[in-house]
């Protein structure tokens, strides 16, 4: 059989086009295994705050993130078990003798390196709002998680991986060294600080896991180490996206910055005060705002409305 020149064209041009489409289709798997998330897909999480809070937020358009030390449930964090560390070793860097307390207090340093910041999936909770949302005095905002760049693999672990496990005990001693180690190897050791894969079943025992009393929060987390970052003398992070501040009780946290944009919507609590001020703020910022309704139609359960005064 004999080809025209047009025909082996149109048949070499239909095995480029198929190699090209077999590599974009390698090229979104691989993106999707190493971020967990499809390069289109959103992900929406909520934040629920007091009033102050919320205007930081929107002066600042930075999320802060805590050290694990700082939480107000002292079991609500990876808590050094000495007793894993069973093997006494000098260190080669400087010979000095690593006993079981000097390897744990490194452990201590390692996870209090890192900083949460904690999310959830829903906007409706009554208990939350109680609890984190001053009495509905508060606001919970609404936020595109891939444009505010928590999803990044850059983070020691993006909000897509971050769901809590909520246990009735707390994971064995071994477990929680095994997770020491993995955070160890990443930051201590001045490896890589960013999200791994083969790390992350250590990093979820350390930073996932949570008493069941707490399950109720459907928290989500992002963790991120601050080994990554230099500090200026303004306290913030040499390429701008972080910024330290230290509290009045002196303790630090980090703000992430995040794009104006990635804050979709504000729920206003029942009893925000000064109203009119966020309605000119989320009008000024494109921010749809959503206001509560007096009189649910489902009994308990929070429904809420757009701002008819600056509904976008």
């Amino acid at each position: 059989m004999i080809y025209t020149f047009a025909q082996i064209g149109a048949a070499t041009a239909m095995r480029v086009e198929d190699v090209s489409l077999k590599n974009r289709r390698l090229s979104y798997n691989q993106r999707h295994l190493r971020t967990g998330l499809p390069p289109e897909r959103q992900m929406i999480i909520y934040k629920y705050m007091d009033a102050i809070t919320l205007n930081l937020v929107l002066d600042s358009f930075r999320i802060a993130f805590a050290h694990p030390s700082d939480f107000n449930d002292p079991f609500d964090r990876p808590r050094v078990s000495r007793r894993p560390y069973t093997l006494e070793y000098h260190s080669l860097f400087t010979g000095e003798l690593m006993t079981r307390e000097a390897q744990a207090a490194e452990a201590d340093e390692a996870w209090n390196k890192c900083a949460v910041s904690s999310f959830t999936r829903t906007h409706d909770n009554a208990l939350m709002w109680a609890h984190y949302a001053d009495k509905h005095k508060g606001a919970v905002i609404e936020i595109d998680a891939r444009e505010a760049g928590l999803t990044s693999t850059e983070l020691l672990i993006p909000v897509q991986f971050g769901s809590v496990i909520y246990m009735k005990r707390q994971n064995p001693e071994e477990s929680l060294a095994r997770g020491f180690d993995a955070l160890r190897s990443q930051a201590v050791t001045g490896g890589e600080n960013r999200f791994e894969i083969r790390n992350y079943e250590g990093l979820q025992r350390l930073f996932l896991t949570k008493p069941m009393p707490w399950s109720y929060e459907e928290e989500v987390r992002a963790v991120c180490s601050q080994f990554l970052y230099r500090w200026d003398d303004q306290d913030e992070s040499f390429e701008g996206q972080w910024k330290r501040i230290v509290k009045a009780d002196g303790n630090p946290i980090y703000g992430l910055r995040i794009p104006s944009r990635s804050i979709t919507r504000i729920f206003a609590g029942l009893r925000y005060e000064n109203l009119g001020m966020l309605r000119e703020r989320c009008t000024r910022e494109g921010i749809r705002l959503m206001l509560p309704i007096n009189e649910p139609s489902n009994g308990y359960e929070m429904d809420f409305e757009p701002d008819p005064y600056s509904d976008r």
